[in-house]
């Protein structure tokens, strides 16, 4: 459902992540799936070419994703840190 224009929400929560895209004339689409988080909720957009990416480029089954906050880059890591990707994240409306 991402398209280069629109960009793809992630909100992290106290064990889930929600992904979610809206493109304008074809819909929306939100999944939902656990992961490893404990922290402050935080929703953060990103190109979802860019995105993908950085997580193909990942070999290993576990990907790391950190961040800050919702402004600054993101860094898609491998867990032996063999493997460093930093993805600008987009500002989200609303």
């Amino acid at each position: 459902m991402a398209q280069r224009n629109a960009p793809l929400r992630l909100r992290f929560a106290d064990g889930e992540l929600t992904v979610s895209a809206q493109t304008q004339d074809v819909g929306e689409a939100t999944e939902s799936l656990p992961i490893e988080y404990a922290g402050e909720e935080l929703e953060i957009g990103f190109n979802p070419d860019f995105l993908r990416d950085g997580l193909e480029a990942v070999a290993a089954d576990v990907v790391q994703l950190k961040l800050i906050n919702r402004l600054r880059p993101g860094l898609i890591e491998a867990p032996d840190e063999s493997f460093w990707y930093l993805i600008m994240p987009i500002r989200l409306a609303g």
